[in-house]
This record gives C-alpha cells, structure tokens and sequence, in this order.
C-alpha cells in the first residue's frame, strides 16, 4: 500500500504539470481558451516539441512503475494504474484552475499518437476509473497470490474493446485526413460523437477485467488461509 500511495500521489502530480502546460499553451494559442475548436494549426516545430512531450509523458509514467513494480506484472499494473491517476486528475486541475471543461460532454483533444483523438471529456474519465480499479485491485492480490496471471483470451477481449474504443476516438479525424488532409483538420469541429461505438468497445473492456478480477479471487480463495496471509510469495500449491 505504501507503494501504491507514492505512485498515486506521483500520478496526481503529473496531472497538475499536465494540466498547467496546457493552459499555458491555450492562453498562447487560442483567443478564447475555453473554445478549443475549431483547432489551430500548430507551428511545425511547436507540434513537434508537443509531441515529443506526449511520449515523453508516458515514458516518465513508465520509469516510476518500473521502480514501483519488483515483477514485470507488477511493472505492468502499476504503469495502467499511474496512467489512470495521472489521466483523471489532468482533468481535475483544469477544471479548479479555469473552470474547463465547462461539462463532462465536452470534446477535448485527447491524445496526438498516432493521431489526433477526440472525443467527450467523460469517455477517458470512465476509462480511467475502470483502469485504475482493476490495476490497483491486481497489485494488491499478485501481494497476496503470486501466480495469479491475466489469461490470453481476457488479453484478447480487452485489446479488442481498446481497439473500439480508440476507433470511436479516431474516426472522425481519419475520415478528413483521407478525404481533405491536414488542411482539413483547420476547421474540424466535432459536434456528434458515436456512443454506441464507444459503450460497445467499454463495456468489453469491463467484461475482460471483470472475467480476470473473479478469476484471481477465485485462486486467492483457493490459497490456504494460514499461507496466503504470511507473505507475499507464499501460496499453497
């Protein structure tokens, strides 16, 4: 738990960072930093600088759960969860700091890798609380039963509801960049948004981290109760 709290008070810090440099960019950017479409197009090396900040990002989110983790699911786990923490309170910051977004319907830019996404403020929101639930709820058993282990299908159906979800994020701007371009994107403003794709693609997400969260229960209970408490590398085989 003391691990769980430095990575989460990490992640929260992150999101205040987050949250300030893109005030600052929209105060520079933007007449009115509260409309952010239509987009304005950044200076080539501005966008790229942005971008490169973006993986930087996720790199530094990776590094502090490789720290946090001593097994690569740990690692894994904790790098879901920071990103979770990190995802939700960017949008807490924002909204204490200048009032933004004005409602959870919103659109925002939500990601620039590899392509812009765009959807409603509340789509990553939910999607953040479903990771940092499910990855916190992971570590704190993989403590308790050590060979607890996602399965290969629950794998698949989870990266199958990521790939609907990221579409429903995605489809919209690849529909102007193969028929406009770039250029096109200068005067997208988003109006409708497809939520039946996305609860669709979410809700196979919850059924992936629903089938692996009661499967490891199940092998928790299955632990003797005089081992699995004694530590975190003991399980009756």
């Amino acid at each position: 738990m003391k691990r769980l709290s430095i990575v989460t008070f990490y992640s929260i810090a992150m999101g205040y960072v987050e949250a300030a440099v893109v005030i600052y960019l929209r105060e520079m950017l933007f007449a009115n930093p509260e409309q952010l479409f239509p987009l304005r197009t950044l200076d080539p090396q501005l966008a790229m600088v942005e971008i490169v900040r973006e993986a930087m990002t996720i790199i530094m989110l990776a590094m502090v759960a490789m720290l946090a983790g001593k097994k690569k699911f740990d690692r894994i786990m904790y790098f879901i969860y920071a990103f979770a923490i990190w995802d939700i309170f960017y949008y807490v910051f924002l909204r204490a700091a200048v009032g933004w977004p004005p409602s959870f319907t919103t659109f925002d830019v939500l990601f620039l890798i590899p392509v812009m996404w765009v959807g409603p403020v509340i789509a990553p929101v939910l999607i953040a609380a479903l990771l940092a639930f499910a990855s916190a709820a992971l570590i704190v058993l993989h403590r308790r039963v050590p060979d607890i282990r996602i399965r290969g299908v629950d794998i698949a159906i989870f990266v199958i509801g990521c790939t609907v979800v990221l579409y429903s994020f995605t489809a919209g701007v690849f529909h102007i960049l193969f028929t406009s371009g770039p250029k096109g994107l200068e005067s997208y403003t988003p109006k409708t948004y497809d939520w039946l794709l996305f609860f669709i693609g979410y809700l196979t997400m919850c059924a992936a981290v629903f089938r692996t969260l009661t499967d490891s229960f199940h092998k928790m209970r299955s632990a003797s109760p005089d081992t699995a408490g004694e530590g975190p590398y003991k399980v009756n085989r």
